[in-house]
């Protein structure tokens, strides 16, 4: 049985879209002991988005100290509550994206064996998080991990990974909706977004480098196979444009088509090229890989649309 955490979530807006941040902290039920005070700024969003960023740093914070923990995520947000709890439907696809990324967090602690309850409180019993989400209006970054409750990485020694989302390319629709799961998977990190040649993916990767608000990059690496090319040369080319991608770290956003996303699959799955069929991969989809530089690497999800 895991531990009893309690999440205080908030998020705020000065103009609504304005300048945005959110606060969130973690609790141990039993003690009544604080564990993590967490907080930043959000550049210009409103006050729903900030609210949901608040609530998922701080039940990803929950996740981090005991994966299958008991959780309680308590908020003076109706929205985020109730449409969390599926009461309420989700209309707007920013809304959408990030209740998506919520989803997928209470699912990883149920598996774990947790759970994960979300519970109103008025405004004024959610003063530690609100202060919080001030100071992140307020331009600060809180990353506040006390005592020896600081999560160990999963991967001990090895650094940072890069964290790389593969899309594979689609129609102009779901490009765009893509834009949106992306924008909120990767949230205010920065990002490279890296296309080939081919003229659908410049398109999707268009479409994502925009509502990312960065320039695309090219990397013919990434692209389909030609006719005088063998299978094993443009697996060897994509496994390179792919070590490419993980050298420069940090959050890389790839436009691609499904081959070449396959292939990434099986390489660091240890699956072989006659079995990658099986792999689902739609367009318009999202596949999350998190790469360490020793060659380590864990898929997050595949083909999420």
């Amino acid at each position: 049985m895991g531990r009893s955490l309690r999440v205080e979530a908030d998020g705020g807006s000065r103009g609504n879209p304005g300048v945005a941040g959110y606060g969130a902290l973690v609790r141990d039920v039993e003690t009544d002991e604080l564990l993590v005070e967490l907080a930043a700024p959000l550049g210009r969003a409103s006050n729903n988005v900030a609210e949901y960023r608040g609530m998922l740093e701080g039940l990803q914070a929950a996740r981090s100290i005991d994966p299958g923990a008991d959780v309680e995520v308590a908020m003076d947000s109706k929205l985020v509550v109730e449409q969390m709890s599926g009461r309420w439907k989700i209309k707007h696809p920013d809304m959408r994206a990030l209740a998506l990324r919520g989803r997928d967090l209470v699912a990883e602690i149920c598996a774990a064996g947790g759970s994960v309850e979300f519970t109103w409180l008025p405004r004024e019993a959610n003063t530690a998080a609100d202060a919080l989400s001030n100071r992140g209006m307020d331009g600060e970054d809180v990353q506040d991990w006390h005592a020896e409750q600081v999560p160990q990485p999963p991967h001990p020694g090895r650094g940072e990974p890069t964290r790389v989302v593969l899309v594979r390319h689609g129609a102009t629709e779901q490009a765009k909706r893509a834009g949106v799961r992306v924008a909120a998977l990767v949230g205010d990190a920065d990002v490279r977004v890296l296309t080939c040649d081919l003229a659908r993916a410049r398109q999707t990767g268009g479409i994502l480098a925009e509502r990312l608000e960065v320039e695309p990059q090219a990397d013919a690496g990434w692209g389909e196979r030609s006719q005088e090319e063998t299978h094993d040369h443009m697996a060897t080319r994509v496994i390179a444009a792919w070590e490419r991608a993980v050298a420069g770290g940090g959050t890389v956003v790839i436009a691609c088509p499904r081959v070449p996303i396959l292939l990434v699959l099986a390489h660091v799955l240890g699956m072989p090229h006659e079995r990658m069929g099986r792999l689902a991969s739609a367009p318009g989809s999202l596949t999350a890989i998190e790469a360490w530089p020793d060659g380590e690497a864990v898929v997050a999800f595949t083909n999420r649309t």
